[in-house]
C-alpha cells in the first residue's frame, strides 16, 4: 500500500508529466503511427499510472510510463488489427518509392507479429529493441527480474524471426 502521509510517495504530477510525456507520447506514436491514437495511448498511460501510485510505490516514474505507454499502446494496435496506413505527414522522408513500400510493409509486418506475442515478450521486444532501453530499465519497469527479461526477448526474438522469415516483400521472400 501507498503511504500518502510519506512526502517521497507524494511526487509533483506536473513534474512527473514534464519530464516524461515526450517519451510516452514518443512511444506510443511509434507503435501506433497516429498523433491521435497516440493521444489517447499517452493520456491512458498517464491516468493508468496515476491509479496505480495510489496504490503502490512507484520506484521509477519513468520506467513505469514506459510500461504502461508500450502496453496501452500494443493493446489498442490489438484492437485496432487492421493497421491503418500511414499518413503522409507521418512517414519518414525517403524519395525512393520501392524502399518506401518495402519498409512500409516491413514494419506493418512486425507490428502485426508483435501484437501477437504474448504480453510481456511484447513489451520486452519493444522496450529493448525500440525504444533502447537496457536490461536493468525494462526489468525495474516491469517489476521482473533481468533474467526474466533475457528470457522474453529471447523468446519474442525466436517467435519474430520465425514468423518473418517467411514474409515475401515486393514479390521477393
Amino acid at each position: 500500500m501507498n503511504d500518502s502521509n510519506n512526502p517521497a510517495n507524494n511526487p509533483c504530477w506536473d513534474q512527473v508529466v514534464d519530464e516524461n510525456a515526450q517519451r510516452v507520447f514518443a512511444i506510443a506514436m511509434r507503435i501506433l503511427g497516429s498523433v491521435h491514437e497516440a493521444e489517447d495511448a499517452s493520456q491512458e498511460a498517464f491516468v493508468q499510472a496515476l491509479e496505480f501510485h495510489k496504490r503502490n510505490h512507484v520506484e521509477s516514474w519513468t520506467g513505469l510510463l514506459v510500461r504502461f505507454a508500450t502496453t496501452r499502446a500494443l493493446d489498442q494496435l490489438r484492437r485496432k488489427k487492421a493497421h491503418a496506413p500511414l499518413r503522409e505527414t507521418d512517414k519518414v522522408a525517403n524519395p525512393d518509392p520501392a524502399q518506401r513500400m518495402i519498409t512500409h510493409e516491413l514494419r506493418n509486418q512486425l507490428l502485426t507479429t508483435v501484437v501477437q506475442l504474448p504480453d510481456q515478450q511484447a513489451s520486452v521486444f519493444w522496450m529493448i529493441a525500440i525504444e533502447q532501453l537496457s536490461r536493468e530499465e525494462v526489468s525495474m519497469a516491469l517489476g521482473i527480474s533481468c533474467e526474466a527479461v533475457s528470457t522474453a526477448l529471447y523468446k519474442a526474438r525466436k517467435t519474430l524471426a520465425r514468423e518473418m522469415s517467411g514474409i515475401q516483400i515486393g514479390g521477393k521472400s
